[in-house]
């Protein structure tokens, strides 16, 4: 990673960050690229106010063995950028985590064409020192602990590098609102406004009347901020739920009951199911451990 500027946001919701490095080749032998077994593949990285950075190529490729090698500072950013990400998950969720550790593992493939490398992640997180996770001081009890957020993290870390799920801040706090509304005329009309107002948007869902109650499930980008925004209008929020968001073929007939049978198989009780506003499959389970597990390996 390198050093960030932001510049200013292009709309409320939007901000841009600019890295930038300098890489230097240092393995002139005297005869430049004369012959591929003539020049050394050492190079520097310089980022400005950060120490250097002197790497090679992996040893295969005639590089030093004791330098970093593209595939190691590869492997160590996708692990350090999911560790991050499920440290701010676990976070906003009142989950204390003390202790971290993944021993992430690559796999490079080459052929005729190149090669491709693959992660394979083995993170562990601990809480207190008896490895227990458990809630802040005064927090709430998490509705599920730092092993259920971890399996989310990895499907969507999974799903982004398959186009699937961005892995953005943005995507990790997705949530359901259950919301009560009444069951007259208005009544969708003032939640509306209520979040128009806070600025705050709706992603997908919808709302229903079952036997003279209205009931409506949605999906926002931040939860916390649309509950404060409809609970400040007087609407009653039943539940605030994390979701799995899944990305289906479109052009494969039967796709939604092969992942609904893969939950059923698995125990999973599907309690809410519908599609955003980007095509994509929400659903909230009754075990959100089990469902990321599910949603990973049919990711796979």
């Amino acid at each position: 990673m390198t050093s960030a500027n932001a510049r200013a946001p292009e709309t409320t919701h939007t901000m841009t960050h600019d890295y930038a490095a300098h890489l230097i080749w240092t393995g002139d032998l005297g005869d430049g690229t004369a012959t591929y077994a003539g020049y050394g593949r050492e190079y520097r990285v310089l980022v400005e106010g950060k120490p250097e950075l002197i790497g090679s190529a992996y040893p295969a490729y005639r590089g030093d063995p004791t330098l970093h090698n593209p595939e190691d500072i590869f492997l160590t950013s996708l692990a350090a950028c999911h560790m991050l990400s499920y440290l701010a998950l676990c976070a906003r969720h009142g989950v204390r985590v003390v202790e971290y550790e993944d021993h992430p593992r690559g796999t490079l493939v080459t052929d005729r064409d190149g090669g491709r490398q693959s992660r394979v992640g083995d993170a562990v997180a601990r809480g207190d020192g008896r490895g227990r996770i458990g809630p802040s001081p005064g927090g709430a009890t998490p509705r599920h602990g730092a092993r259920a957020l971890l399996h989310r993290q990895l499907v969507q870390h999974a799903g982004a590098a398959r186009g699937n799920h961005p892995n953005s801040e943005r995507e990790q706090r997705m949530n359901d609102l259950a919301i009560a509304l009444p069951d007259r005329p208005g009544a969708l009309a003032e939640m509306g406004e209520a979040l128009g107002r806070a600025g705050v948007s709706i992603e997908g869902g919808g709302a229903f009347v079952v036997n003279g109650a209205g009931i409506a499930h949605f999906l926002f980008a931040d939860g916390a901020a649309a509950r404060r925004a409809l609970e400040a209008a007087g609407i009653r929020v039943l539940a605030k739920r994390d979701v799995l968001v899944q990305r289906l073929k479109q052009e494969v007939p039967g796709q939604l009951g092969m992942l609904t049978r893969r939950m059923a198989e698995a125990g999973v009780n599907i309690e809410v199911l519908y599609s955003d506003h980007d095509h994509r499959l929400i659903l909230v389970a009754d075990d959100m451990e089990k469902g990321c597990a599910v949603s990973a390996a049919w990711n796979r």
